[in-house]
């Protein structure tokens, strides 16, 4: 297979890359959009207000931020999700079709208000930046876990990478995490593992597409048992010390995900440094099924909500409403 069509990608002369079958880019919805939830209160329809706003003006990024709306029982303090989207490194904003549904559905069943991060790809902008771009989200969060606001890191696929080098940069800066979520870490290594050998022809990430993401991300001249690829690497450079300084964690897996092998080397590394861990890596179907199927969409926020309610302390007062979100971003 070629890989370039099948990730819809080529290069431009300039040496930049176009992206030519992504998903549709949504525009935010200030004024709310409808989000059916069911929980105790029976099946309703909620209203997820977004609006995107700057991150680091200096690097273009920014933050799409879902807030639900608080009538329908709904208390007005929440807990803050920052989000970062899946793609490999190399696809998808957060305005992007599937992240932006996900994001509105996550803010409407916690309930929490969602910042998704809008950061750098590449090839055009290679590993680290996308690891920078979430250290920026981690100290824009400050203010909020400052004011006793539950605030989490969440991401999915690459963007799980991605939340865990935010965690590192939080317990870094002394900003407190009531946990991280890690959906399906996108991970690698130069030696196959049984998983990847046997993902030559997967239906979602067959092997020569995936090898292209890690050629275009990692750093020029770099392998994939880089520290940003392989889990082995980055726990070794990262240190027992600073994985311990983690919050509880929920790691979340599917049976036929090729980087599946790589998320258990993860969690036992996680788990041998003393972080609390849930690891769900039993999930039916392939990687980012909740992206493609309803009853995996609700499967996965339905998880991600419970462990989120759990771990935000029902008494918490936050001292900011839901709609302060939006507006002290703007500061």
């Amino acid at each position: 297979m070629d890989p370039y069509e099948y990730l819809k990608i080529r290069f431009n002369p300039d040496g930049s890359l176009c992206r030519y079958g992504e998903a549709p880019l949504l525009p935010a919805a200030p004024a709310g959009e409808p989000v059916a939830v069911e929980d105790d209160q029976g099946a309703r329809r909620i209203a997820v207000h977004s609006n995107d706003v700057p991150l680091n003006d200096a690097t273009g990024t920014g933050l799409r931020l879902f807030v639900p709306s608080g009538s329908g029982g709904h208390h007005d303090r929440l807990p803050l999700i920052v989000y970062f989207h899946g793609g490999g490194y190399v696809l998808f904003r957060a305005a992007s079709e599937p992240f932006h549904n996900t994001c509105t559905a996550l803010a409407a069943a916690a309930p929490a208000a969602v910042a998704s991060v809008d950061y750098r790809l590449a090839p055009e902008h290679r590993l680290p930046a996308a690891f920078e771009d979430a250290a920026d989200a981690v100290l824009w969060a400050r203010p909020h876990a400052a004011a006793g606001r539950p605030v989490f890191v969440m991401g999915s696929h690459n963007g799980a990478s991605i939340a865990f080098r935010a965690a590192l940069a939080a317990a870094d800066a002394g900003v407190e995490l009531r946990g991280v979520i890690l959906n399906q870490p996108h991970l690698g290594g130069a030696a196959r593992s049984p998983a990847e050998a046997a993902s030559v022809d997967d239906r979602v990430l067959p092997l020569p597409a995936n090898d292209l993401l890690w050629e275009l991300a990692l750093p020029v001249g770099a392998d994939r048992d880089h520290e940003y690829c392989n889990p082995e690497s980055m726990v070794t450079r990262v240190g027992a010390a600073r994985l311990r300084r983690l919050p509880p964690c929920l790691v979340l897996g599917r049976r036929k995900d090729p980087p599946r092998d790589r998320t258990r080397t993860l969690v036992n590394a996680l788990r041998k440094a003393g972080v609390a861990v849930e690891a769900r890596l039993d999930g039916a179907g392939y990687h980012a099924m909740e992206l493609f199927k309803a009853n995996y969409a609700a499967e996965f926020t339905a998880q991600v909500a419970d462990f989120v309610r759990r771990h935000s302390s029902a008494d918490t007062d936050t001292g900011a409403s839901a709609g302060d979100v939006v507006g002290m971003s703007k500061l």
